[in-house]
């Protein structure tokens, strides 16, 4: 199964891009086969509109913003923040009732944790919720917004696989003389899964440097939160009192093309650890994920009729990942899934 075969992943949050971006002008985006235009209107209202107008279908985002308007660069219609215009140059006095005929789409949008977030259709649930995220005692350090080729759910899988570390990162974290990932205690929510487990890991330098701790081994205390469809938090503890948290989100723009976007907050100073430090360690190991993510097929079988992959005990965290995908298309995707299955 790929991302756009359900229109049930249409009804999640996604991020769009740095919400700092905004402030250069009208920035195009694709969601879904959706285009829009992302701006800023001058009281601060962040707007997320169809990228074309009503009037010869010219792109919103090639335009600029007037006030709390965007402007089209045709014909100079202007559209508020609501999609419906709000001037028309070549008939001034603009009446309610033709503005009500002269509107383009709008989709849901908001700020948060410093990033746009976007949503085709009406959202099933919140965006995640960081209690950390501007807290006493911790700070923000933004990581990573990029490209990668590969399938969304993938990377979903990625999250929780303790199997992969030993060899994927055996640079970094990974000890390949212990293959054997540690048990784990995973429960279901609403939508998505909760792992927590007690993970012994190497060391190395890059990871002294971001860990503050100098041995040549150590654990980490994880949690790792998931919600569907591709968002995860991890809370790592350190035995030092150093908490790492990893925010890391996936936003699907082709079937083999996603946006990563990742951010950690921790509970240190910048004296105590450079922000570089952690962006290096994080580096290196999504750059090893990335290496052997990319490689895989982007289709993943999740519906019942789709041929399973093999597997072993330890997978058990990413097919409860799968059965949450399978869930939640069967729930929110309609019918269109069940017509291919005939």
């Amino acid at each position: 199964m790929l991302v756009g075969d359900s229109p049930a992943f249409r009804r999640f949050w996604y991020v769009a891009m740095p919400a700092s971006k905004l402030e250069e002008g009208p920035q195009p985006f694709s969601l879904f086969g959706e285009d829009m235009v992302l701006w800023k209107a001058a009281d601060g209202t962040v707007s997320a509109l169809k990228d074309e107008c009503c009037h010869r279908a010219a792109k919103l985002s090639l335009g600029e913003i007037r006030g709390n308007s965007i402007q089209c660069p045709y014909h100079g219609w202007e559209f508020g923040a609501d999609g419906h215009c709000t001037s028309i140059p070549q008939r001034p006095g603009l009446t309610p009732e033709i503005a009500a005929r002269a509107f383009v789409k709008r989709y849901h949008v908001a700020i948060r944790y410093d990033y746009v977030w976007v949503a085709v259709e009406d959202p099933v649930m919140d965006i995640p919720h960081l209690p950390e995220f501007g807290a006493p005692g911790f700070r923000f350090i933004d990581c990573f917004h990029e490209v990668w080729d590969m399938s969304l759910f993938r990377l979903a899988d990625n999250f929780f696989d303790l199997a992969h570390v030993a060899f994927v990162h055996r640079d970094t974290q990974g000890d390949i003389t212990n293959p054997v990932p540690p048990a784990e205690d995973v429960e279901e929510t609403e939508f998505g899964i909760v792992s927590k487990a007690i993970v012994p890991v190497a060391n190395r330098k890059v990871g002294q440097d971001y860990t503050g701790i100098k041995q040549d081994k150590t654990v980490r205390d994880r949690t790792a939160t998931w919600w569907a469809p591709c968002t995860r938090k991890l809370h790592i503890k350190f035995p030092n009192g150093v908490e790492h948290i990893i925010f890391t989100a996936g936003t699907p723009i082709a079937d083999r093309k996603l946006i990563f976007t990742q951010f950690c907050i921790r509970n240190d100073t910048e004296e105590q650890v450079p922000a570089a430090a952690a962006i290096a360690h994080d580096r290196k190991v999504t750059l090893e994920d990335k290496r052997i993510l990319e490689s895989t097929r982007p289709d993943v079988p999740i519906m019942p009729w789709e041929k399973p992959e093999a597997g072993m005990p330890c997978d058990k965290a990413n097919n409860m990942a799968r059965k949450k995908l399978r869930e939640i298309v069967e729930r929110f995707g309609g019918t269109p899934l069940a017509h291919a299955a005939e």
